[in-house]
């Protein structure tokens, strides 16, 4: 994995999804995310990003490192991107982003959902999104290096431990997004499931989570698809309660156009079991 994408929240800290009013309707009262197929996201270059800076980070140490040990881990981590889907459910650190109200919300009709992200429990690993291309090939370099000098130590054994590492690494690079987004200040939830390819068929297969420690974290996810612009797009759904254990969301923001009224909102929340949740409007100028 790559540590420092680990998104760690600190204290309170909440995380914003912005969403149109059925969305907002769908999530509150099913207490459920659906996590999207990264190949249907906003981002064309999804996964290829983060796979591109890696592949080129990795070639210009074949110097320090020998081909030998780049050819494999370049390998490992193709064939783990091959043979997965990341499924996503994006958010971001700040709630009351213009671009963010026009891009996901309706244009500014919808609402954002302020999650507190350490009552978050699901199996979907949080990712801190890294925009800096150069911030992107620092890491990438010194984590490449790092696990040079531990395999070299084991002398070049090349064993499970060092293919689940890489196979790992390789899924956390949609941690990295182009520049051109760094506004968005993206937290993202992904959960990974697989993918068999063969000449005449390709099917994804559901699977559970583990945690760093090999702990079974769910039962494998039911794949669902939903059409959107005439295309099928896969998603799972995953329980933002933790069977009921948390109440997440915090505070709702009414985008700039969006015409409910805050004590309606509070009224549909109550309805629908969600008590003390904060309720404003959106201070973007935006008509």
């Amino acid at each position: 994995m790559i540590q420092d994408r680990l998104y760690n929240p600190e204290g309170d800290e909440l995380i914003y999804h912005y969403c149109d009013p059925n969305a907002f309707a769908n999530i509150m009262q099913s207490r459920t995310m659906w996590h999207t197929a990264f190949s249907a996201l906003n981002d064309s270059s999804e996964r290829q990003w983060g796979l591109a800076q890696f592949i080129e980070s990795a070639d210009k140490q074949r110097g320090v490192c020998g081909a030998e040990f780049i050819d494999r881990i370049i390998e490992i981590v193709r064939l783990a991107q091959g043979s997965t889907v990341a499924m996503i459910a994006s958010y971001s650190l700040n709630g009351d982003l213009l671009s963010q109200w026009r891009a996901y919300a309706d244009d500014g009709r919808g609402f954002a959902i302020g999650f507190a992200a350490r009552e978050m429990e699901m199996p979907a690993k949080p990712l801190r999104v890294l925009y800096d291309r150069a911030a992107q090939r620092h890491e990438l370099v010194n984590n490449i290096r790092h696990a040079f000098e531990v395999e070299k130590r084991f002398g070049f054994r090349y064993d499970e431990a060092f293919l689940d590492h890489w196979c790992r690494f390789g899924l956390d690079l949609c941690a990295y997004k182009h520049p051109s987004f760094a506004e968005e200040k993206e937290i993202r939830r992904v959960h990974i499931t697989g993918l068999a390819l063969n000449e005449s068929e390709r099917r994804m297969i559901p699977m559970g989570a583990i945690d760093g420690s090999g702990a079974r974290r769910s039962d494998p996810v039911p794949i669902r698809y939903r059409v959107r612009n005439g295309v099928q797009v896969p998603y799972v759904v995953l329980d933002i309660t933790d069977n009921g254990k948390n109440a997440p969301v915090k505070e709702i923001i009414l985008g700039p156009k969006n015409s409910d009224k805050e004590e309606n909102v509070a009224a549909f929340l109550a309805s629908a079991g969600w008590n003390g949740v904060k309720v404003r409007r959106s201070d973007a100028p935006y008509v």
